[in-house]
């Protein structure tokens, strides 16, 4: 405890006499930079009014008011109407649009003559979301104008509305979205990636910090006193402070943003505070088998951003092949996405979410490794301070 104590008051001076405190600062106003822009960026719950086009050579009524039916979709806003697909096509190479539909000439005789009429949809998937979105707005304005379409031809042969809706639509689907009725996408995005952008943060910076110790050659100053409660001592102010951020920043997505929580809040702070723990584990270890300074931050700034991709939220880990399964495991925000969507979509408890509580925890033999791997250096690393010992008077 005395080791530990000595530790953390040598952080706290380091940290206010060396400027090190700019790097703590920058971390906590780039996480809160962040919380802001995507709150904004996404205030809306998805994107709306994205811009398309129409290329109308038929430039008849059923034309016209298939162009007014679209427009009048939220998800999109109908921008312009060409006459020419090479008009369109070079308005999407401008990135002014980001789909368009083709209407070809003689739709709407093929319509009276009870022809097939063919629409051509394009949409520019380059812009995965935005694409998507637009994508499946024109594909439902469509599929609504053929049975719109349809439903009076069967009028005028004389069949009733039940008969018709039963020819159109044999089977009725009746959705309902767990937990988000309006399709929202920040409760979906945002309660993984800006806890993950703050396991990002804390990364980056305790692998600076302990690079730090490296390069200034207190490595063994730091270590000597007793490996672990040094570890813990330096590590302590950035754990707390990170804690304190991440729970602030689910007091906002949960609370005034209004995000669903059918399970226990204090779950999910602890959730937060084991995923910054984890990984400054990570961080510990990265330092450790990667005595570079540079390579070691790069290195952790690459395995940092791989974690969202390998969590799950924006693509579901079940569906990747074998391998990158298994790979998924070694991310901590992996298990904190598992856990904080069963708590806040289902309700769940402590007993559904052990598995993931045992696994954050183990990410910490991680840092005990690496805090092994950094006392062997620190033996061989010649020291330009002399060394901590609680033991012996200062003043002899």
């Amino acid at each position: 405890m005395h080791t530990f104590i000595i530790s953390l008051r040598r952080e706290l001076k380091r940290l206010w006499s060396r400027g090190q405190s700019r790097y703590l600062i920058l971390t906590s106003l780039g996480l809160v930079f962040c919380y802001v822009f995507f709150l904004t960026l996404m205030d809306e719950g998805q994107p709306q009014r994205l811009p398309i086009a129409i290329v109308d050579k038929d430039g008849s009524y059923l034309s016209r008011r298939l162009c007014h039916e679209i427009n009048a979709c939220q998800g999109v806003r109908v921008v312009n109407v060409y006459s020419s697909h090479t008009a369109a096509r070079q308005a999407m190479q401008r990135q002014e649009i980001y789909a368009f539909l083709e209407i070809p000439a003689g739709t709407y005789n093929d319509v009276l003559s009870f022809t097939r009429p063919h629409l051509v949809l394009y949409s520019n998937n380059a812009y995965l979301l935005s694409g998507a979105l637009s994508y499946r707005t024109l594909a439902t304005i469509s599929n609504l104008a053929s049975g719109a379409v349809q439903r009076e031809v069967l009028r005028k042969k004389g069949l009733n509305e039940s008969q018709i809706m039963g020819l159109i639509q044999p089977i009725e689907l009746d959705t309902h979205l767990i937990s988000n009725p309006m399709a929202n996408y920040q409760p979906y995005v945002l309660t993984t990636m800006l806890p993950g952008m703050l396991g990002l943060f804390v990364l980056l910076l305790t692998v600076y910090m302990v690079g730090v110790e490296r390069r200034e050659g207190t490595l063994s100053q730091w270590l000597a006193a007793g490996a672990l409660p040094a570890l813990l001592g330096k590590m302590a102010p950035y754990t707390l402070w990170f804690s304190l951020l991440g729970v602030i920043g689910n007091l906002v997505l949960f609370g005034w943003c209004g995000f669903e929580l059918h399970g226990s809040f204090w779950l999910v702070a602890l959730f937060t505070i084991l995923l910054v723990m984890a990984m400054q584990a990570t961080a510990v270890f990265l330092s450790a088998i990667i005595p570079d300074a540079h390579l070691s931050t790069c290195f952790a700034a690459i395995y940092g951003t791989l974690a969202f991709t390998m969590s799950g939220f924006s693509y579901p880990v079940t569906s990747m092949p074998p391998a990158l399964q298994g790979f998924s495991l070694i991310f901590p925000l992996r298990h904190y996405y598992m856990a904080v969507s069963r708590i806040s979509l289902f309700g769940s408890g402590f007993a559904s979410c052990y598995w993931q509580v045992a696994a954050l925890l183990a990410f910490l033999l991680t840092g005990l490794v690496g805090t092994l791997l950094l006392t062997r250096q620190a033996a061989t690393q010649p020291s330009s301070q002399p060394t901590i010992n609680p033991t012996v008077n200062p003043s002899i």
